[in-house]
């Protein structure tokens, strides 16, 4: 049956979700093709903060390298109330540098992002289907049938839907986008400035209607971005901007909007793209419905609030690629695809209520907002932004490598520091022979990874034969010597320790080396190989 789909993954929409969801299924030997309605790669910059945990992810699909070499890291927020400067708020981790590679967020235009992708899928020999639009989808519980706007038809045994807010995939099964669209409409402009505003931060100015901010790009280019008053918004250029279609926006409306709400001593040079949108908070009722998988934008959208849009969708992305690998691969049950939503939708939910807080005290027009912006929040700023535990904080939020599995079927059960759902610790290590120097670089690569400490003494080459010799997925064992003392920290390994890591990542179990459990657990999540008497 195989053999007579056109693919194993039809993937709709080439954005950085639907670039990365085929890339690791390309990685894993799974036959893809990538459909998208639009001509070609975006080219504005559109989604331009990359963050920590994201970058994590992009290294896992070898990618990592060349999109820092394309951005710009960004350490710093610097705040400001009309102008003057209150504090300073870190998108890079201070004290930090032992938890991530990428202790800093990444100023990367999307069209860059984009580019890397796409240039890696060639890699792999999938090219991107450019304006193909998908105009039909049936799926009949075998596999699922899409028809072309020119007429073609493509099957496909499962299709991911990554093409955007307004995702056609999304209608065609049926599935609601609820929440709510606010009142105030937002701005996004790629500019280049008549002064030189640094390269290490970015800088958020509060307002009396909310916000306004200016991004860095590697291209000596800036991103103007924040909450467009209202007397603005009723120019008579505007007319009903929505959150996907980036409204046209007049220059003379960008430069007025500049120069009463960013305080900065400064003109507008070059205009290279500039637009008005909604700010939308939603998320589809299921992220599954047969054979069909919505992800990214198609499955949620929130306010711009912290950049969190384009890293939840990678994360939706890789998170879902490797399961459906496996059970493609004949290496994992099909139920196991049930965890895709199980495990995402929570996080998708804790980003929509944490940016739609931060938005409402950022932009509320109430008596009581403006005064707290106004008299409180400025002068609280200004004294937690010098407190290390508050900036740590910050960096973890932001950073989202705070995102964790802790009760899905897809990991174990387990206590202690290090648990089962966590992300695995980065944890730098002596370099290896093939390059590693973090415990996190001995995990990349398909299938599971088995970290022993302590294990000395143990029978390590057997453990990892019976292992290898039970399932048909590969599962690579890696002894960590005692004298990597940083690792044996940051895994809490006191004594003999087995922490298994899943394809993504994050750790699927905690047990002693000779413990049954690590078994029991994968012998429900992972398919045994047969064997003969």
């Amino acid at each position: 049956m195989r053999d007579e789909r056109d693919c194993d993954v039809l993937v709709v929409g080439a954005g950085p979700t639907g670039l990365c969801t085929a890339l690791m299924l390309t990685q894993h030997g799974v036959r893809v093709r990538v459909v998208d309605a639009k001509p070609g790669p975006v080219e504005q910059a559109r989604a331009a903060i990359v963050h920590a945990r994201t970058l994590e992810l992009f290294d896992r699909l070898g990618v990592a390298e060349a999109a820092v070499a394309r951005g710009l890291p960004i350490t710093d927020v610097a705040i400001h109330e009309a102008g003057r400067h209150v504090g300073d708020m870190p998108l890079a981790g201070e004290g930090t540098s032992d938890r991530t590679r990428f202790p800093y967020a990444l100023a990367l235009e999307q069209f860059e992002t984009e580019r890397v992708l796409v240039e890696a899928l060639k890699e792999h020999h999938v090219e991107v289907e450019w304006n193909t639009p998908v105009a039909d989808l049936t799926d009949t519980g075998d596999l699922v049938s899409v028809t072309t706007a020119d007429g073609a038809s493509i099957t496909a045994r499962w299709l991911v839907g990554a093409d955007g807010a307004s995702s056609v995939v999304r209608g065609f099964v049926g599935q609601s986008f609820d929440g709510e669209t606010y009142d105030q409409a937002g701005m996004l402009a790629d500019v280049t400035l008549d002064v030189d505003l640094g390269v290490r931060g970015m800088r958020l100015n509060l307002t009396r209607g909310g916000f306004v901010g200016i991004l860095p790009l590697a291209s000596g280019r800036c991103r103007l971005f924040g909450v467009v008053p209202r007397e603005l918004e009723q120019a008579p250029s505007q007319k009903n901007p929505s959150h996907e279609a980036y409204a046209p926006l007049a220059p003379a409306d960008l430069q007025q909007w500049f120069d009463d709400y960013f305080k900065v001593d400064a003109r507008l040079k070059e205009i290279v793209w500039a637009s008005m949108f909604r700010f939308h908070s939603r998320i589809a009722s299921k992220f599954r419905v047969g054979n069909v998988f919505l992800a990214g934008d198609a499955a949620h959208i929130h306010n711009p609030a912290g950049g969190q849009g384009l890293n939840l969708g990678v994360g939706d992305a890789v998170n879902l690629a490797w399961k459906l690998a496996q059970v493609i691969n004949g290496e994992a049950p099909e139920w196991l695809l049930d965890t895709y939503e199980s495990e995402r939708r929570p996080i998708a939910r804790t980003v929509l209520k944490r940016t739609d807080l931060g938005f409402k005290l950022e932009t509320g027009n109430s008596a009581v907002a403006v005064w707290m912006r106004t008299h409180v929040a400025t002068r609280v700023v200004g004294v937690v932004s010098r407190l290390a535990p508050i900036r740590r904080m910050f960096f973890h939020m932001f950073s989202q490598l705070w995102i964790r599995y802790p009760r899905s079927a897809a990991v174990g059960r387990g206590t202690g520091a290090l648990r089962p759902g966590d992300r695995a610790p980065y944890a730098e290590i002596r370099p290896t022979r093939d390059g590693a120097s973090s415990v996190l670089d001995l995990t990349h690569g398909t299938g599971y990874h088995v970290l022993l400490f302590g294990a000395q003494a143990l029978d390590t080459d057997r453990l990892a034969a019976s292992l290898d010799d039970r399932y048909a997925v590969a599962i690579t064992t890696h002894v960590i010597p005692p004298e990597e003392e940083a690792a044996y920290r940051a895994y809490q390994a006191n004594g003999p320790l087995l922490v298994l890591v899943r394809p993504d990542g994050h750790v699927a179990a905690v047990a002693e080396p000779e413990s049954a459990s690590v078994t029991d657990f994968l012998d429900t999540v992972l398919t045994r190989v047969k064997t003969t008497a």
